[in-house]
């Protein structure tokens, strides 16, 4: 990876994600506003796909923004002290888009785990089923978004754990934005249907250490899909 074309993607995405809160706070943006699609918007800060992306993500992470199926990426109602509060974090906004990407990584890890221990034969066909939903290529007729969604839930009621099952649908929740880019990617869908193939087959042999691996080279390609892209 270049190390100064990722550092230049992400002082851009903290650069619109600043841009975007100053502008709710001076009233230039309001509850409601729709934002213009990602083409419009890359135009208009004169950034790449790759950071804006980044910061439509940390901005629906904090609650600003919020994407409505078929309709666009708006605006929510936010308490203009929380707002406050979030410009005073310490903490840079691409930092705290890893920081998202890493509870993704630890939360989904123990939904390996615990899958492994427990997922019953039922469980292991409801994957399948899920792991089969994902097109090798982008289609009118299918969505990449929810056939990823349904895999990776699939895996977190193999879990058998209800408050691990709703940290998990957070987290990819909070990532939809991301997600469905990334899987448009030339040839991504593809190459996610092979690691998620890798996931389940360790899991069906549970195989612990193999699962593990196999997860963690789905989401570090996952985020080097999101840098780069």
């Amino acid at each position: 990876m270049d190390f100064q074309g990722a550092l230049s993607i992400r002082s851009s995405a903290e650069a619109i994600v600043a841009w975007i809160q100053e502008m709710i706070l001076r009233g230039e943006l309001k509850p409601g506003d729709r934002l213009p699609n990602e083409p419009e918007l890359a135009r208009m800060f004169g950034v790449s796909r790759g950071a804006l992306r980044e910061a439509l993500a940390v901005l629906k992470a904090k609650g600003i923004i919020e994407r409505r199926p078929g309709k666009g990426t708006y605006i929510r109602r936010i308490n203009r002290a929380e707002l406050l509060g979030s410009l005073a974090t310490k903490k840079r906004d691409e930092d705290l888009f890893l920081d998202l990407l890493e509870v993704r990584e630890l939360v989904e890890s123990k939904v390996v785990e615990l899958a492994i221990q427990r997922a019953t034969a039922k469980d292991l066909e409801k994957i399948e089923t899920a792991l089969r939903l994902l097109p090798s290529t982008p289609s009118n007729n299918a969505s990449p978004l929810e056939a990823d969604l349904e895999f990776h839930l699939s895996l977190a009621l193999a879990a058998h754990n209800e408050i691990l099952f709703r940290l998990a649908r957070t987290v990819n929740e909070l990532l939809q934005d991301v997600r469905e880019r990334t899987l448009l990617q030339p040839g991504r869908l593809a190459e996610c249907q092979r690691e998620h193939e890798a996931i389940f087959a360790a899991i069906r042999a549970r195989d612990l250490p193999r699962a593990l691996a196999a997860l963690k080279t789905h989401l570090d390609q996952v985020r080097k899909e999101v840098i780069t892209g």
